[in-house]
């Protein structure tokens, strides 16, 4: 039985996608911040960095949305078969479409920049690990072209998912007191690149999420904004864990009150293509700023530039996506075709 839908996961997504496709456009614009911002900021309050504040609430929104669309939102017996078959689906046919096509263009048009690549590295390509061993520092050049450090991190919750989940179900206060107890000394040691380990807490925020009711999401809101004014949040990924958990509540809140339907239509809109965003707009944002002198950029063509940015995303997102439905579709014809 399909689950209906719930918009407030829909707007936090929404939100989320903008922040990342705000913070990577002024990143790139701005010589990865060699250069001053001439259209948006990067920071938020408590000095939250903007994208990490969007990636945060990712993870969270996709805890969330893997509890509430689990068997009895979690309550009941998960087939661990099906749940990776699902995730792998999910996954990596759009990212596997997604390379082929910027691949061979990047190859092309920058010719030599995967020279320091090492063959066996292609391995860590096809799984969609390229960027996350780059940024983990476990290769100095990969083959990386989309996916980025973010894919890796989700995979490696999606594998954990199923234990979380057990966890929450049985003893949910131990559960919780274990993965903080186990991702916080490894976050604060970089242990993990400080990719991974901060963001099992909000992975599992968005899970336990689905259950709360309003006085403990009141009381985790309430918690959250405290520790945000004690020396637990000196530390900048932990700082914005405790912002964007509280803005995921306060946003979740929200979302119960908004009940305009062209405002539902276009979250679920962007919800739906999300993906198939996260996988272009960064290559097309550094292919756009490869023809202008960033330096001489004004702000009226900073704007001018985000305007063509946001129209040749959408229309990627929208070709990669129907493509991507295609190649489902024929797949399935081709299987069920007799001998």
């Amino acid at each position: 039985m399909k689950k209906q839908r719930l918009f407030y996961l829909d707007l936090i997504r929404a939100v989320a996608l903008v922040c990342i496709l705000v913070i990577h456009f002024n990143a790139a614009v701005t010589g990865y911040f060699t250069l001053p911002s001439k259209l948006f900021g990067s920071v938020l309050p408590f000095n939250i960095y903007l994208g990490d504040f969007g990636s945060s609430l990712f993870f969270m929104v996709s805890g969330a949305a893997l509890q509430y669309t689990s068997p009895g939102q979690g309550r009941e017996p998960l087939n661990l078969v099906r749940f990776y078959q699902k995730r792998a689906k999910a996954v990596y046919p759009m990212f596997w479409l997604a390379w082929c096509i910027f691949f061979p263009i990047r190859f092309v048009t920058k010719p030599g920049y995967y020279a320091a690549a090492k063959t066996p590295s292609l391995l860590l390509t096809v799984l969609g690990l390229d960027n996350f061993a780059q940024a983990a520092g476990w290769v100095t050049m990969d083959f990386a072209c989309v996916g980025e450090w973010f894919l890796g991190s989700i995979l490696f919750l999606y594998l954990l998912f199923p234990l979380l989940r057990w966890g929450l179900r049985k003893q949910p206060l131990l559960t919780w007191a274990v993965v903080l107890a186990a991702s916080l000394p490894v976050h604060y040691m970089g242990w993990d690149a400080r990719l991974v380990a901060i963001h099992i807490p909000e992975f599992l925020l968005g899970m336990a999420f689905v259950h709360w009711k309003r006085p403990a999401r009141l009381g985790v809101l309430a918690g959250c904004a405290v520790l945000l004014f004690t020396p637990a949040a000196a530390d900048g990924k932990v700082a914005c864990a405790l912002f964007s958990a509280a803005a995921f509540i306060l946003l979740a809140a929200l979302g119960g009150c908004i009940h305009w339907v062209p405002l539902q239509n276009a979250c679920a809109l962007l919800s739906k293509y999300s993906y198939a965003v996260f996988l272009t707009h960064h290559v097309i944002i550094l292919r756009l700023v490869d023809n202008f002198d960033l330096a001489a950029m004004t702000r009226r063509d900073t704007a001018l530039l985000f305007g063509v940015y946001l129209l040749a995303v959408a229309a990627a997102s929208a070709t990669l996506f129907r493509l991507d439905a295609w190649v489902r579709s024929s797949a399935v014809k081709l299987a069920a075709k007799p001998e």
